[in-house]
């Protein structure tokens, strides 16, 4: 099983408060979102990435969705 590193985590960050930044300079009104790809991803990893401020993921599946929000706590 793979394993999101603290490495992969400040990654996140980092690009999170990026987007932020450019949405904050631009002269243009636009919701930004960062979506993460969950697809084949265990639950542990999705719950970690949402720990770091993520809150849109794409699925293939809606039952995937449902079965990795339930195990993990997602407000989704």
């Amino acid at each position: 099983m793979e394993k999101l590193t603290s490495a992969a985590a400040s990654t996140v960050k980092t690009v999170l408060k990026n987007i932020q930044s450019a949405v904050t300079k631009s002269k243009f009104n636009q919701d930004v979102r960062l979506v993460a790809v969950s697809k084949t991803k265990p639950s542990e990893q999705v719950k970690e990435l949402y720990d770091t401020g993520i809150r849109h993921f794409g699925e293939n599946y809606v039952e995937e969705l449902v079965e990795k929000s339930a195990q993990v706590s997602l407000d989704l």
